[in-house]
């Protein structure tokens, strides 16, 4: 009986392991659903999208998208847009504070006018804006600077950095926002490519900044921040320069808490994931296995970070570029529905309370429009 009762048991391991090895997850889908929630209702039929970093957040079930016509926002419930503010104005950079309510910074293009303020604070999520007081002033054009890409210090919320349109230059408050100084208190920024800037959410004193420059050569460093004075800027360290990178731009550098200190990197046909001083290529344009794509936009899954969805726009605009991976870019998902554009510019891709929101910008038909994806 004991004898029968082993080979029972044996039978059975042999029978549940085969199963086991047979019932292997199904493969996820190889298209998600795209839930549609329009276009936004521009009325001069001129407007779009004109920054180039921080596009689009979300606050309280609305998704906030900086244009050439003002902020406007989507309800996700009802899918209607409304406005939210500074109508009339380029949006050059909207950001959403990490630790206090309600407050967002909004960069605005110059007029090109010695009065034209461009930068705006949101203290009440977008109902009302204010100009920020002493922002960097440009003694040789006349204007005030114009800021491109926002950070906020991880150990204290009224340290707000920007990234000017002057190259690797970075602005600095010690206020909330209200007055600014050029890092170092440097009398005059740089010339060239616009540099995007970031925290890792566990490394208060350091930020880092990617950028192409010069012309052709990208890289990623870094600068310590003085601990009695942030202004100062110091011992700046290149992490990743021209002969990982080449000239692959940075357009987009995004951190979570959830990514264990990495930073992932949009570039020029590339998405790479840095940590520490290692670069690992997600996505990478070569031999023509993959579209050259400018990746703007990079959403992480909070419940699996090797499920990616990212994307942007080729140089000479003709496909879409949305790209989707489940296991950090071991297999890539290409999107290929232009969805109706003509020329579709995925500008950025914003983690909601449900799904990423999806934003698509089309210059030629002045068209923007959101989708929710559900993988």
């Amino acid at each position: 009986m004991k004898k029968r009762i082993t080979l029972l048991t044996f039978t059975i391991l042999i029978i549940f392991t085969a199963c086991k090895k047979n019932n292997t997850p199904p493969p996820k889908p190889s298209v998600g659903t795209f839930i549609d929630h329009g276009f936004i209702p521009f009325t001069d039929n001129k407007s779009r999208i004109a920054a180039g970093f921080q596009t689009a957040i979300f606050n309280n079930n609305y998704v906030f998208v900086g244009t050439t016509d003002g902020v406007w926002k989507n309800d996700l419930s009802t899918k209607i847009w409304s406005r939210a503010g500074l109508e009339g104005k380029t949006i050059t950079a909207i950001y959403k504070h990490p630790t206090i309510a309600n407050k967002f910074f909004a960069g605005v293009a110059s007029d090109n006018t010695a009065t034209s303020k461009t930068l705006f604070i949101s203290n009440n999520g977008g109902l009302t804006w204010d100009a920020g007081n002493n922002l960097v002033f440009d003694n040789v054009e006349k204007r005030y600077e114009d800021y491109l890409c926002f950070a906020v210090h991880p150990s204290n919320p009224n340290h707000i950095f920007a990234n000017l349109a002057g190259g690797a230059t970075i602005a600095i408050s010690v206020d909330g926002g209200l007055n600014w100084v050029r890092n170092n208190n440097r009398i005059e920024s740089n010339f060239g490519y616009p540099c995007a800037i970031v925290f890792l959410p566990s490394n208060a004193n350091t930020i880092y900044q990617g950028a192409e420059a010069p012309l052709d050569f990208a890289w990623l460093g870094k600068y310590d921040i003085d601990a009695t004075n942030p202004v100062l800027l110091n011992n700046y360290t290149k992490i990743i320069d021209h002969d990982i990178w080449g000239n692959r731009r940075p357009n987009e550098l995004q951190t979570n808490s959830y990514t264990d200190n990495s930073i992932y990197v949009g570039q020029e046909g590339a998405l790479s994931k840095v940590t520490g001083n290692t670069t690992k290529f997600i996505y990478k344009s070569a031999n023509n296995n993959l579209p050259y794509s400018y990746i703007y936009a990079i959403w992480v899954d909070p419940l699996d970070t090797k499920h990616l969805l990212f994307g942007g726009a080729e140089q000479v605009i003709e496909n879409m570029s949305l790209y989707e991976t489940y296991d950090e870019g071991v297999t890539i998902k290409r999107f290929t529905d232009k969805m109706g554009f003509d020329f579709p510019v995925i500008t950025e891709i914003v983690a909601t309370n449900t799904y990423p929101a999806i934003i698509i910008n089309d210059n030629s038909q002045k068209k923007v429009k959101m989708y929710l994806y559900k993988p």
